[in-house]
């Protein structure tokens, strides 16, 4: 679990060295633009997501039946005060096979995690077009084929990440495709947000 952690914490460390400023151009639903710099196409968010309630209750972007679809039913470990950013976590691997980390970056976007990506820091890099209206990507640092774990982030802005971490048990049947699993979780989470916002 200790390398499980390390691994979570190494990819939110990366993500906040990648802060890059990106101007938006307003459109009614977020559009790809090419950044200045990048080669890759980076989309852009033109309706910012409302996130301050969750920068002191991260643990409330999910509500207890999203969490019972996970098989997660225990109490979430709340880090509000976490130094790269409000964070919380849900320890089930012991019930549903899937542990869900989440937290809010103080810095990094999207844009960096392209840079990042084209630099070869991200072996795992799929971008999503659509996560519950925000363009993400689906991230692992280690491997080029994730197994167990995988990291769904989601541009509530476009200089702000929403950051969503699952480690999944050996003995579930999404151990060897865990980034589908990550990604249902970000858009429940983003779908909570948006209704509170």
């Amino acid at each position: 679990m200790r390398a499980k952690t390390a691994v979570v914490v190494s990819l939110a460390l990366l993500l906040a060295g990648c802060s890059v400023d990106v101007a938006g151009k307003p459109s009614p639903v977020p559009s790809s633009e090419p950044s200045e710099g990048d080669t890759a196409v980076v989309p852009k968010v033109s309706q910012p997501l409302d996130v301050s309630r969750f920068e002191k209750e991260p643990c409330a972007a999910f509500t207890s039946d999203q969490l019972a679809g996970f098989g997660i039913t225990r109490q979430p470990r709340p880090m509000p005060e976490d130094a790269l950013g409000p964070s919380c976590m849900w320890n089930g691997l012991d019930e549903g096979g899937v542990t869900l980390g989440a937290r809010l970056l103080k810095s990094g976007s999207l844009s960096g995690l392209y840079k990042k990506h084209e630099q070869g820091g991200l072996p795992y890099f799929q971008p999503v077009a659509d996560i519950s209206g925000y363009p993400g990507v689906l991230t692992d640092l280690l491997d080029a084929q994730p197994q167990g774990k995988c990291s769904a982030e989601v541009a509530v802005s476009n200089d702000r990440l929403y950051s969503v971490q699952v480690t999944i048990s050996r003995n579930s049947k999404d151990y060897a495709n865990p980034c589908p699993v990550a990604q249902k979780a970000a858009e429940l989470a983003v779908s909570t947000m948006k209704g509170t916002s």
